[in-house]
């Protein structure tokens, strides 16, 4: 089985080599793809603060003056109309929401064109630095430049007539002007920028005296408008309300009226004492009939709480009363003491005898006394009906009487109401248009100036703002550097993620090997060997070698990384030996060359047979990675059939060379004959280790050949360079020609020390071991 899964797993299938895998990226990948593109972040905050100091350089110093008015409640209007003829004050509904537009309707009143162009004519505005200046001398720029100043009429033409510039001119005063009024408050705060403060508080101190002075007009041709009305309406009002006062005369005539008072009527006035007599006589009636029935009953206990109910009572029952209620006592004493001696004596007693003599005495006296009371009170109730009729006779004769002027009562009264009404509004409208005169003389505005606007201090502009600029800059810049960093990073098809290498691979890298361009360029320094120099005596470009460089913590970590990646090389089969082991890349310019070289220097200092092939037969490159002269290599002894010219590298008595410069002609058909086939076989028997340098897989089909006949295949990729599709391409080209037992193995390369990924993969911290 193939080892191509994690450490064993299964082989992958094509398909899942060239599915791009889905990615769920975390925070600390997000963390890490910024940590890659943090040249973003600098390139982005660096330009915005370089604009920023471009700008605060030279953008023009401002400064913005301010002052402050309050807008009081509302005073009485013109000859105080708010208030009705009647006295009702109509702003005692007046709710905050009224005042709250009250404000807004100030607030726009200061942004209006009238106040605006009247402030630019008493300053003279038009021809400052914001407007439309007028240079007379010394060198300006050309006026191309500031063409959004450039008048569209001639000046000499009054702003008012002149609407294209009056246009302009409008738009740049409301730009440099605020207005806002201060929630809560009565307060609305008025400010003005422009780069002389003496100027930017002339404006705004004249804004608020051109506000005053246009509420106070407002208002005085409002109350002059209403003196005239007034005047127009007066004459009108007083012929109606004469009219209506005549009339008003004469039915109070016709109806018996005298005085003011439409009570003072005669007829009403007897209508309603007769109406009072009848009342008494009904009720008197009515309780001299339940005298009469009580009397009649035989029981006169019932009359004193019938006289007492009435308001007046019968009159002369008193006395009787008294009788009664005497006599009723002593029937109760005597029929206590009949009792009580009748049980104590028996009834043949004499003294029982005498007290029923006069217990019938007593009794007989009631019986008389409650007869007389109820004659009395039959003759009292004739007397009480005879009375209630001679007053229901007057009473009906009056109402009748007084049925025939009541409709012209009735009349007179609206007439009289119609006449008092138009009177009063006549008289209160004279009132107020005598007060008129005085009133538009007087008349006050409800604005008051708070606070004046005073020159700000020339050291502190109110813009440019430098540290709001910087910190905005500074933001954009974080922002931009962000998106640009994540855009990138997103659509980056290059290698830059061990993770998702690994995924792709399906089982863990082989090594990552740090970038190593600025060391090659140190050593080549030293010069390369050329055909016909001795390659004893030329200084070696191998790193492991390499002793006086001056970056030297950059070379420890790339040797160490090699070491790693020559420790895992060794125990990749399980104690099966790795001798035929292919170097190839996706694509040229990986480093696969370089890698190879330094690989077979480090197994030739563990004391190892090792023999380095240069089987790129389409553009040999070892002899240029290892100073040496180049001789009949690879190509020469497939072609021809001769025997392989092998050289010791010099320093390293374990590590062979076989390396050409010569190009063949048909390099697949060579490298797959018998030849090459047979070639391998020997050195199986003559070195532990063989290490071929083949061409990129995707160039050319060398490398698939070739993989056929190693035991361990090694594909190189590059970080930041070789794109996913590439390495997925490759894998899938590579797994196909390995033989049983052959393992694919992925070296990630060019990686930056400083990097994250590098540090993570070998457990560092802040560029130290954990």
């Amino acid at each position: 089985m193939r080892e191509q899964g994690w450490m064993a797993g299964r082989p992958l299938e094509l398909s899942e080599l060239y599915m791009h895998p889905r990615r769920e990226w975390t925070l600390l990948d997000v963390w890490k793809a910024m940590q890659r593109r943090k040249a973003w972040l600098y390139w982005s905050v660096g330009a915005m603060l370089a604009l920023a100091t471009a700008y605060c350089l030279l953008a023009t110093p401002r400064f913005e003056a301010t002052g402050e008015i309050e807008v009081q409640r509302e005073s009485p209007a013109a000859f105080g109309l708010e208030s009705s003829v009647n006295g009702e004050n109509a702003q005692a509904d007046a709710d905050s929401l009224d005042y709250s537009m009250t404000l807004e309707t100030e607030a726009k009143i200061l942004e209006s064109p009238t106040l605006a162009l009247k402030v630019m004519r008493d300053v003279g505005l038009e021809t400052t630095h914001d407007y439309f200046p007028q240079h007379t001398s010394g060198w300006h720029p050309p006026a191309w430049l500031f063409f959004w100043r450039k008048p569209l009429e001639p000046m000499n033409i009054r702003l008012e007539d002149a609407p294209n510039r009056r246009y302009t001119a409008l738009k740049t005063f409301t730009s440099h002007l605020k207005v806002k009024a201060q929630a809560g408050t009565r307060l609305i705060d008025v400010s003005y920028s422009n780069p002389d403060p003496y100027l930017a508080t002339e404006v705004v101190n004249r804004l608020l005296l051109a506000l005053t002075e246009y509420t106070y007009q407002a208002r005085f041709e409002a109350t002059a408008q209403a003196s005239d009305w007034l005047a127009g309406q007066l004459k009108g009002l007083r012929a109606q309300t004469q009219t209506l006062e005549a009339r008003a005369d004469r039915l109070q005539r016709d109806t018996g009226i005298y005085g003011d008072d439409a009570g003072h009527n005669i007829v009403l006035d007897r209508l309603t004492a007769l109406n009072q007599r009848l009342a008494a006589a009904e009720t008197n009636r009515i309780l001299m009939q339940a005298v009469e029935q009580a009397a009649s009953g035989g029981d006169p206990e019932l009359l004193p709480a019938l006289t007492g109910s009435g308001g007046n009572g019968a009159p002369g029952y008193g006395p009787q009363l008294t009788v009664v209620q005497a006599l009723r006592t002593r029937e109760a004493e005597l029929e206590a003491e009949i009792a009580e001696n009748d049980a104590r004596y028996g009834p043949s007693h004499p003294r029982m005898a005498e007290l029923q003599a006069e217990l019938g005495g007593v009794q007989k006296s009631i019986r008389d006394e409650a007869a007389r009371m109820d004659q009395r009170a039959k003759t009292d109730l004739q007397i009480a009906v005879a009375s209630e009729n001679a007053a229901r006779d007057a009473f009906d004769k009056q109402r009748s009487l007084a049925d025939a002027v009541s409709s012209r009562a009735v009349t007179y009264q609206l007439a009289r109401q119609e006449a008092d009404s138009s009177r009063t509004v006549y008289d209160s409208l004279l009132a107020k248009l005598k007060q008129a005169g005085v009133l538009e003389g007087l008349r006050s505005t409800n604005l008051t100036v708070v606070a004046p606007a005073q020159v700000p201090p020339t050291h502190r502009p109110s813009s440019p703002r430098t540290v709001l600029i910087y910190a905005g800059a500074l933001m954009g810049g974080l922002m931009l550097g962000c998106a640009g960093g994540w855009t990138a990073e997103r659509f980056d098809p290059s290698v830059r993620s061990l993770n998702q290498l690994e995924q792709e691979a399906g089982a863990p890298l082989l090594g990552v090997l740090p970038d190593f361009g600025s060391l090659r360029g140190t050593f080549r320094r030293g010069g390369r060997v050329r055909p016909g120099d001795a390659g004893e005596s030329q200084p070696s470009p191998l790193f492991l070698t390499q002793t006086d460089v001056p970056d030297r913590i950059r070379l420890g970590l790339f040797l160490e990384a090699l070491r790693a990646m020559r420790t895992s090389l060794l125990r990749l089969r399980g104690g099966r030996r790795s001798q035929v082991v292919l170097i190839s890349s996706a694509v040229a310019g990986e480093g696969k060359s370089t890698i190879a070289a330094n690989l077979a220097g480090m197994m030739a200092q563990l004391g190892k047979r090792v023999l380095l092939v240069d089987a790129d037969l389409r553009r040999p490159d070892i002899h240029r990675e290892l100073g040496v002269v180049s001789g009949p290599g690879l190509e020469s002894a497939l072609d021809e059939g001769s025997r392989p010219v092998i050289r010791r590298y010099p320093g390293l008595p374990q590590l062979s060379v076989l390396c050409g410069d010569a190009a063949a002609s048909t390099p697949a058909e060579l490298l797959a004959s018998e030849r090459m086939h047979d070639l391998l076989k020997d050195w199986r028997l003559d070195y532990d280790v063989v290490l071929l340098d083949s061409p990129p897989v995707l160039s050319a089909t060398d490398a698939a050949l070739l993989a056929q006949m190693s035991d361990v295949t090694i594909l190189v990729a590059r970080h930041g360079s070789t794109a996913h599709q590439a390495v997925r391409r490759s894998l899938a080209v590579l797994q196909e020609h390995i033989p049983e037992g052959g393992t694919l193995r992925v070296v990630l390369n060019g990686i930056m020390h400083a990097s994250h990924d590098f540090r993570d993969y070998y457990g560092l911290i802040g560029g130290r071991s954990a």
